[in-house]
């Protein structure tokens, strides 16, 4: 990506974020707002269904539950973001790559905001704070760079079929009903096939980021970190790769 591309990603990003809450009431507030009331919700819902105590199921929950949610929109978010901005790209010449990374960008931002509902949250649910806590900035990068990996992945893709977006939606629903966030693992026996499967679940581990250090007050172990780094960088290297590989042939699909 060239430096022009790059400085209209940046000023883009901003419109964009600018764009989204012009015509709302409360503005940014809604990012602390919608967060927070869908947290509270869940907990509630969630705590019975689980059999453990409010307070402590809301940790448990908002965890994994808030890097969840920002993965899921930077790949939402991207995949349509080649497709929406055609009608710059057949305007002024600028990288397709910087649409994917347009979404990237106002889904971090968003984030940050959640993040900070979340860390006010525990201030008056989470009895105990630990030193694990300092490794979730890294934590959440590999959710960063997983979830822009797949959404370029899926951005090229839905360039040339449009068909593909509930497919990703209910592929990615499955994914969350599927994967410990919204219940333990230690549910299952070590032996039963929920758990085998739980092993094999890729969500487990990038769960584990965030699950062990805010609830377990644990270290995230070498396969956490493995597993997750080749996830990340082996999504990101594809999504480079196809988006390099097509882009040539996208304005024909515009």
């Amino acid at each position: 990506m060239n430096t022009a591309s790059r400085h209209f990603l940046w000023l883009y990003a901003k419109s964009q974020l600018r764009l989204k809450y012009r015509h709302t009431s409360l503005g940014f507030l809604w990012n602390f707002l919608e967060p927070a009331c869908y947290l509270i919700v869940l907990s509630l819902v969630f705590s019975v269904v689980n059999r453990m105590q409010v307070h402590d199921y809301a940790v448990f929950l908002f965890s994994a539950l808030i890097p969840w949610r920002y993965f899921e929109n930077v790949v939402n978010g991207a995949m349509e973001s080649i497709v929406g901005g055609a009608w710059l790209l057949k305007k002024i010449y600028v990288s397709p790559l910087a649409f994917p990374c347009i979404r990237w960008i106002v889904a971090s931002v968003e984030f940050l905001f959640s993040f900070i509902v979340v860390l006010l949250l525990f201030v008056f649910i989470k009895d105990t704070w630990t030193i694990h806590l300092l490794i979730l900035p890294i934590s959440i990068m590999l959710w960063s760079i997983f979830g822009l990996g797949l959404g370029l992945i899926c951005a090229v893709i839905f360039t040339f079929f449009r068909d593909i977006k509930p497919i990703v939606q209910m592929f990615m629903m499955f994914i969350f009903f599927s994967s410990p966030i919204l219940f333990k693992s230690e549910m299952f026996k070590d032996h039963a096939v929920q758990s085998m499967l739980l092993r094999l679940h890729p969500m487990t581990y990038f769960a584990s980021l965030f699950q062990k250090p805010i609830y377990y007050a644990l270290w995230p172990s070498y396969t956490d970190w493995g597993i997750t780094m080749g996830c990340s960088v082996t999504a990101i290297a594809l999504g480079y790769y196809l988006e390099q590989k097509f882009k040539s042939r996208f304005y024909f699909y515009l």
